[in-house]
C-alpha cells in the first residue's frame, strides 16, 4: 500500500512539473481562510477576467488565463488606506525600523 502511495505522489509531482513547464496556470478554489497565529484573513474570489486573492484587505489580481499578477488594490471597506498601510511611507521619508511580530495569544484549554 505504501508503494502505491509513493508511486501516486511521484506521478502527481511529475504531472505538476510538466504543467509548469508548458505554462498551464494553477487552479485555485474560491473560499476563505483564517490564520489565527498571524491574524490573517485570506479571501479567494474568481471572476470572469481575474482571480482575486485578498489578504487582510489587500487585493492581488491574477489574470484568469495566464496566472500572472495584473495589479494590486484595496478591498472596499478595508481598515487601511494607501497612506496608512504597513510599509507605506512618503518617497522622501527615511525607512522605519522593523515592527515586532504580533504577540501570540494562548489557546484556550479544552
Amino acid at each position: 500500500m505504501r508503494t502505491l502511495w509513493s508511486l501516486w505522489a511521484r506521478l502527481r509531482l511529475g504531472i505538476g512539473h510538466l504543467l509548469n513547464a508548458v505554462g498551464v496556470p494553477g487552479v485555485v478554489i474560491p473560499g476563505e481562510y483564517r490564520a489565527e497565529i498571524t491574524e490573517a484573513i485570506i479571501h479567494v474570489r474568481i471572476g470572469p477576467l481575474f482571480t482575486i486573492v485578498s489578504v487582510n484587505g489587500v487585493d492581488v489580481y491574477f489574470h484568469r488565463l495566464t496566472g500572472r499578477i495584473d495589479g494590486v488594490g484595496l478591498s472596499p471597506g478595508a481598515d487601511c488606506t494607501p497612506g496608512s498601510a504597513p510599509g507605506s511611507t512618503p518617497p522622501d521619508a527615511p525607512p522605519a525600523p522593523p515592527r515586532p511580530p504580533p504577540a501570540r495569544r494562548p489557546k484556550p484549554s479544552a
